[in-house]
């Protein structure tokens, strides 16, 4: 399909981003008194949520063999629609959180906003995956294994990802999960079925094992095997973009990546690491995914390089 441009996609997402303010954080769904995310990763919620501005969503606890335990399943997707004919996109959520921070009011909002303004649609299925970078780090708890192997089964059996096999065809991550969404994308190449679009929200990505080795790394190896800073040329061909906040402390290592990656689309603008920003690049983050919902016409190829950055 033609590849967005810079323009179509800011079009895109500012289209989206009037049904108002994103919240991230607050009341769950299913009655779950959790929170979705750390308190510097939540928003606050709207004082008006429209019932048409709304992503349908559903919570249920699903038994996860990979990580040896039971584990929330969000699935959200456009509001009347056949979920079972939609396309699926994997959803990771950053350090401290869990899968609710897929679910919860703003983003089904965001969600809804950007399905009700064209965004073509798609379903988000997300679990919960620890803090465990969303690689096999603890024994006994792989939730990458979780993602690749049980995952594919839980939407079957729900009737979902028909054409795929219940395999999702689009990943996006925030923080933890922006990284995990890129190893999840290099392990779909692994198996010769790569996504079709991948999607970082301020990534955690690190470019000095001193820092890495504060996050759950066995030791340098296993943080190198995992570093998308290393691994980025087994994604060569796959739709990426990826998106940070100029405070954020992980805006050098993303603007690493962009530079030896050279991504579809980068944007690094005013924001730190927090919900605040994060909700301000949810529409265009959509934008990206609903460009990518379709198969591509002919076999993945490494896109062109940008010439200029869209970093402000």
């Amino acid at each position: 399909m033609p590849r967005l441009t810079r323009r179509q996609l800011l079009v895109g997402g500012a289209a989206a981003a009037g049904a108002g303010a994103l919240a991230l954080g607050g009341a769950s769904l299913a009655g779950s008194v959790e929170t979705p995310a750390p308190i510097p990763q939540r928003v606050p919620a709207p004082a008006r949520l429209p019932r048409a501005a709304q992503a349908d969503t559903t919570v249920e606890w699903v038994r996860s063999a990979a990580r040896n335990r039971s584990v929330r399943l969000v699935i959200s997707s456009p509001a009347g629609r056949d979920r079972r004919t939609l396309p699926v996109c994997v959803g990771l959520h950053g350090l401290g959180g869990n899968a609710l921070w897929w679910g919860d009011p703003g983003m089904r909002r965001a969600l809804g906003a950007a399905w009700a303004s064209g965004v073509p649609g798609f379903t988000v299925a997300a679990l919960d995956g620890g803090d465990n970078y969303w690689h096999a780090f603890r024994p006994g708890d792989d939730p990458m294994q979780m993602l690749l192997d049980e995952l594919p089964v839980w939407m079957t059996e729900r009737g979902l990802a028909r054409d795929t096999r219940g395999v999702p065809v689009l990943a996006a991550g925030v923080s933890m999960g922006g990284a995990g969404a890129l190893m999840y994308a290099r392990e779909r190449v692994h198996r010769r079925d790569p996504v079709r679009a991948v999607a970082a929200m301020s990534p955690g990505l690190f470019t000095d094992w001193r820092v890495a080795s504060r996050r759950p790394f066995a030791g340098f190896a296993d943080w190198a095997a995992n570093d998308p800073l290393r691994f980025y040329p087994e994604l060569t061909g796959i739709p990426t973009a990826m998106w940070c906040g100029d405070k954020d402390a992980f805006a050098d290592p993303v603007r690493r990546y962009v530079a030896l990656a050279h991504p579809e689309f980068s944007r690094i603008s005013p924001g730190r690491h927090d919900g605040t920003y994060i909700g301000s690049i949810l529409p265009q983050v959509l934008a990206f995914l609903g460009a990518h919902v379709a198969p591509p016409a002919l076999p993945l190829a490494q896109p062109a390089r940008q010439t200029v950055y869209p970093h402000l």
